[in-house]
């Protein structure tokens, strides 16, 4: 800000000659010649300096600076005169009304000094006022303290978090009045004068009358010119933010309607207790508990009475629930307890008919007397072998087999009777066979130009080639596949073979067509994905815009910024990316725009109804529309009717993929199609 002086002198020439001794250090000077046309200066400027001679005729200076000190207390007052006028403005200096007192005639290099001097007091006042007043009023508690500790001064938000009057802390150590969270003593250092240059963390205070208040607080040194450096401590009151912090703690770990542990609880207590059970020999249980006709309940009486039945039978499940023992809700009607700690089966055994017998008497839910029973699937830890996902998928199993034999009751697992866990097992057994004897290829099925009726490209789809079943399409492994983790061996081989096909196409049968391959979530995740793909492309020579990766929304979204780095990393390849299954996830047009992608696959849930069912319709032109308005490429899949294939022409989609065109089908007989169709390239 720029440094404002005001010369006051009933001689001008006075005033004048001031003025040009004063200009050199690039003050903004005015001048007045009475004390009236200085108090209108003042009124219509800020002046940070004012100086005024003493004798002048209606209002001396002494009288004119009494009253700037009282409407303007921050500019800083000077009188020039005389020696023989000292005694007049004695009074005036020691009231304070002046700053200094210079005399007539003056030395021009003292004078020039003392203004100067003037105006870096101004300014250091200005400075001091404007941090008092943000030490008085800023709503974070400060206290400053001596070199070992001892307080010397606190802001009035200190007395208002603490309680404490600043008289009452005054030349006590700081010390006293913090403890750690944990209750253990400060360390020694902490909050003295060996604390180093900067503290911050989260401490107890202690407040007047014997309460306490979680604040975080910075400590700090604070260095000037004197030799030995005093400490500052600031801190906040963060005990709504800890009541936030562990209201999203509770909620991250229990059940909303129920206030049940959740799942996520659950397998916590479950590991632990496995882990315990290796150390400790013993044995534990694991009980899955479903309402037997709960979703006729809730149809007929509605979901709030649905609701408080189920907090109604949380609250009686956990009567007969002891302490070391973990109950949960699933979601729906779903529950499951945990036994950490089993002498025998027949405990278990009690432990569940105890279950079945709470819920013989009836729930009252507003005003609707409601019978409810549970069927009860027990699984047991026998050996170390059996961790937490085979435990629950057992106890899953049994509860499905107590519901088929009419609810009710509870049924342990049965490896020999459960024959949908040994159909799983002898698919994945039979899946590593597979994968060791390349029993795995792809077909082809052909996207198709609706305008031209051309075959431009194709998606390469999983078989199954079984030595003794034949071709064996994915529905009925695929999801085993997934499960197991096999997809990721079954799924770079497919690739490869894609790729092998590809440039076999373009180099043998001097065929142009672009290529989709299906990404599993494991390979998208895979460290080793980028690698392969580069390794392929030189393997077999491709040129990369000819090979399409297909990926699903719901892949992408799991970590949406590593995605778009691989998604990026692969078109910067000069692969093409395609988003299949679009419109399924419940995130599609939010990231859409964040995507890097050429092609969009309408999922043929949407295809399937076209054109009878309106929503359909609507959806699947405004997909349509809005790829064409981003650029993008569009595919729709399932199309299976010429009504389809209408709709989808008119509206502008690109490709067309489905079995009113071809299945998918072998290389060679792919190749006999695409030529039939005259796509190929002589």
């Amino acid at each position: 800000m720029v440094n404002s002086l005001l010369l006051v002198d009933d001689e001008p020439n006075v005033s004048k000659s001031l003025s040009r001794l004063l200009r050199r250090d690039q003050y903004e000077i005015y001048t007045a010649n009475s004390a009236e046309e200085a108090l209108d200066i003042l009124e219509r400027h800020t002046i940070k300096v004012v100086i005024a001679d003493q004798r002048m005729p209606h209002m001396t200076g002494s009288q004119l600076l009494a009253r700037v000190k009282n409407q303007y207390p921050e500019t800083l007052r000077i009188i020039i005169s005389g020696y023989s006028d000292f005694e007049a403005i004695s009074e005036a200096i020691n009231e304070g009304e002046i700053y200094r007192f210079l005399s007539k005639p003056w030395n021009s290099k003292i004078l020039r000094s003392d203004v100067r001097d003037a105006f870096q007091t101004q300014a250091l006042r200005q400075h001091n006022r404007q941090l008092s007043q943000l030490f008085d009023s800023t709503i974070e508690a400060i206290v400053l303290t001596d070199p070992k500790g001892i307080i010397e001064a606190v802001n009035p938000a200190f007395s208002q978090l603490s309680k404490f009057a600043s008289e009452d802390v005054l030349d006590l150590p700081l010390r006293r009045f913090f403890v750690s969270p944990s209750d253990e003593p400060l360390e020694e250092n902490l909050l003295t004068e060996q604390a180093g240059k900067e503290w911050h963390g989260e401490l107890i205070c202690k407040k007047n009358g014997g309460g306490e208040l979680p604040v975080w607080l910075s400590f700090m040194k604070i260095t000037g010119p004197s030799e030995e450096p005093h400490y500052a401590a600031l801190f906040i009151d963060i005990t709504e933010q800890k009541r936030k912090e562990a209201r999203i703690e509770y909620q991250a770990y229990h059940d909303e309607l129920t206030g049940l542990p959740n799942r996520r609880l659950f397998s916590n207590h479950l590991e632990l207790a496995l882990h315990q059970r290796e150390r400790h020999k013993h044995k534990s249980g694991v009980l899955f508990l479903d309402l037997d006709r709960f979703k006729t309940i809730n149809d007929t009486l509605g979901h709030e009475v649905g609701d408080e039945l189920l907090k109604a039978v949380a609250v009686r499940l956990l009567t007969v629930v002891r302490k070391c023992e973990t109950l949960a809700r699933f979601g729906g009607d779903e529950f499951v307890l945990l036994l950490p700690v089993l002498r025998n089966i027949q405990e278990c055994e009690a432990v569940a008919q105890k279950i079945i017998d709470c819920m013989r008497e009836p729930f009252n839910c507003s005003g609707n007397t409601v019978y409810i029973s549970t069927s009860i699937g027990i699984s047991l830890q026998l050996n170390d072998a059996q961790d937490t996902q085979t435990l629950m998928r057992h106890a899953d199993s049994a509860m499905y087999r107590a519901k088929a034999l009419g609810g009710n009751n509870f049924q342990f697992f049965d490896k020999a009777s459960n024959t949908k866990l040994k159909k799983l097992l002898q698919t994945e057994n039979a899946l590593h066979k597979s994968i060791e004897n390349d029993e795995f290829i792809p077909f082809f099925q052909p996207q198709v130009d609706p305008q031209t009726g051309l075959i431009c490209s194709c998606e390469a789809l999983v078989r199954w080639q079984h030595p003794e079943k034949g071709i064996i399409s994915p529905g009925s492994f695929i999801d085993v596949a997934e499960y197991t983790g096999l997809i990721l061996p079954i799924g770079r081989r497919v690739l490869q073979q894609a790729c092998e096909q590809l440039a076999y196409w373009q180099y043998q049968r001097n065929l142009s067509c672009n290529l989709s391959v299906n990404l599993s979530a494991l390979q998208f995740n895979d460290a080793n994905l980028l690698d392969d793909i580069r390794q392929l492309v030189v393997t077999y020579q491709l040129d990369p815009q000819w090979l399409e990766l297909e990926v699903t929304e719901s892949v992408l979204l799991t970590d949406i910024d590593s995605s778009i780095r691989i998604l990026s990393t692969l078109r910067d390849m000069g692969l093409r990316i395609a988003l299949d299954d679009f419109g399924t996830g419940y995130s599609s047009l939010s990231y859409l725009k964040q995507l890097p992608v050429d092609t969009l696959k309408i999922d043929q849930s949407f295809v399937r109804e076209l054109p009878d069912d309106r929503k359909s319709c609507v959806i699947t032109h405004s997909m349509l529309k809005m790829a064409k308005e981003l650029g993008l490429s569009v595919v729709a899949e399932g199309v299976e009717t010429k009504a389809q294939l209408d709709f989808l022409r008119r509206g502008g989609c690109d490709l067309i993929q489905g079995y009113l065109f071809s299945p998918p089908i072998a290389s060679e007989s792919f190749i006999g199609l695409v030529l039939k169709h005259c796509c190929s390239e002589e």
